[in-house]
């Protein structure tokens, strides 16, 4: 699925809902509607802005990745301009989010060359290095002039040969992306380009660290 594109029924045009959970009727009618207006998303990082010639660091296991509270729900979080945060229920991801990320951190690592392998953490195969990542955000902002997606990052690298798996270096990053409500897809496109930006920052923040 190409970046930007988003899938599920249509059942509303534009704007996004809004809407916190609890607000349906509890006709099986409206239910049934409901259900036939969600959307769901799937993100998808782009491609590294830079990749090495050479690896710099051994192979690596990807972890399983987490989410913090409330970002580690499947529906979308918003913070509204009066400083609630929400669940809309008409937009959500196709998976937790902290699932869908993994993924896309790792096939974002592979394309870097960073590693000298990029395993998966069901291979049986010993490594010397694992990565741990925690999505600490991720949210649509619309609390300033125009809304934005949201996404912060932060990666461990572990040292796999040691007992207690110690942190070799973490690292995080913040970024943002314009959300355009005329764009088709605009929410996934938004979101994915946030994604983007806080792998490139991340990877640049890796390749200057020596383990």
């Amino acid at each position: 699925m190409g970046m930007g594109k988003w899938v599920g029924r249509i059942g509303v045009v534009g704007m996004l809902g809004l809407m916190a959970p609890g607000c349906v009727s509890s006709s099986s009618d409206a239910q049934r509607q409901a259900v036939e207006q969600k959307r769901t998303y799937l993100l998808e990082a782009g491609l590294p802005a830079a990749t090495v010639a050479q690896a710099r660091f051994g192979a690596v296991k990807v972890r399983a990745f987490r989410a913090l509270p409330p970002f580690n729900a499947a529906s979308l979080v918003v913070k509204r301009a009066n400083g609630e945060t929400v669940l809309d229920f008409y937009n959500a991801w196709i998976a937790p989010p902290h699932d869908l990320a993994r993924v896309q951190v790792t096939r974002y690592l592979e394309r870097t060359g960073l590693f000298s392998a990029v395993h998966d953490t069901t291979s049986g195969t010993t490594v010397p290095l694992g990565l741990d990542g925690t999505v600490c955000e991720i949210f649509l902002d619309c609390r300033g002039e125009r809304p934005e997606a949201v996404v912060t990052l932060r990666l461990a690298l572990l040292d796999e040969r040691s007992p207690d798996f110690t942190v070799l270096c973490a690292v995080e990053h913040t970024a943002r992306a314009d959300y355009d409500p005329t764009r088709e897809g605009g929410i996934a496109h938004a979101f994915n380009s946030a994604l983007t930006q806080a792998l490139d920052a991340l990877a640049q923040e890796l390749a200057k660290r020596d383990l």
